[in-house]
């Protein structure tokens, strides 16, 4: 599995290679951008368009890192308060095995069964 990933993540980046080899003149164009709110108005400095490309990329791969780490942390908790709970129910199940029997205390108290329950109209 692992060369499979490898071998696709190369030829990946062949891909890309080419794209910007066979587009090295349009991308080196320089474009600004501006944004226009209510009352101001932001403009960059001329920026080759693999410029902007290769940011979002940059973004990109920080916001996915960004949040791979949330849930890592949030998977952390979660392992731990699982393991808790089993130290807990292991700490239970120990004092149950060591504690002697009280058969009165322990039992659960059966109700009788009322004679005209189905069970015992289909035998008679």
């Amino acid at each position: 599995m692992r060369f499979i990933k490898v071998l696709l993540l190369v030829v990946v980046f062949f891909l890309f290679m080419v794209f910007f080899q066979q587009n090295t003149a349009e991308l080196s164009q320089a474009i600004t951008l501006k944004i226009d709110l209510l009352y101001h108005s932001w403009e960059t400095i001329p920026l080759p368009i693999y410029f902007l490309i290769l940011g979002a990329f940059v973004f990109g791969a920080f916001a996915v890192t960004f949040f791979f780490i949330l849930e890592r942390v949030r998977l952390g908790s979660a392992v731990r308060k699982a393991r808790r709970q089993i130290k807990k129910l292991e700490k239970e199940v120990n004092a149950l095995r060591t504690n002697p029997l009280d058969e009165k205390a322990n039992l659960p108290e059966i109700e009788p069964e009322s004679e005209g329950t189905p069970e015992k109209a289909t035998e008679a």
